[in-house]
């Protein structure tokens, strides 16, 4: 009897290692599930996911919003520049005269022009909306406008 006792109780013990090794698997696997969160069950997991969820999405539009006021300052910014060097007066050496643009990205700015001779330099500015300005312009500015807008 005491065969069958010990038998018994043997077998038992086995059960309960099989049981013990499977809830140190299921801990693990737990462990791995929860990445080491302090939630006490799966709902409060899954509440936390959902919450971290709606936090980066809410981020997401943030940085969106940016992006889009960044792509409109960078429109208005000056993003296109040529000059060109010219000689105005045949008799008077060197290209020492300038016309030179500075446009943003709906091609609005301005032209600069520069005329140099021996006893004075004049400057002019023209303003220009959309590619085109409403004062008539050099063909060395007309040059460096189209220089500029081909940018």
């Amino acid at each position: 009897m005491q065969g069958i006792l010990f038998g018994g109780v043997i077998i038992v013990l086995f059960f309960v290692g099989v049981v013990l090794m499977r809830i140190v698997f299921l801990e693990r696997k737990l462990r791995r599930l929860f990445g080491g969160k302090r939630e006490k069950t799966l709902e409060a997991l899954v509440y936390a996911h959902a919450e971290a969820l709606s936090e980066a999405q809410d981020n997401i539009k943030k940085l969106d919003d940016a992006q889009k006021a960044l792509e409109d300052v960078v429109l208005d910014a000056v993003q296109k520049v040529a000059i060109v060097r010219f000689n105005p007066f045949p008799d008077s050496g060197g290209d020492q005269s300038f016309a030179i643009a500075f446009l943003d990205g709906n091609n609005t700015g301005v032209v600069l022009s520069s005329l140099y001779s021996h006893n004075r330099q004049l400057v002019y500015a023209k303003p220009i909306e959309k590619g085109a300005s409403r004062y008539a312009l050099s063909a060395e500015e007309q040059t460096v406008l189209n220089r500029a807008m081909r940018q």
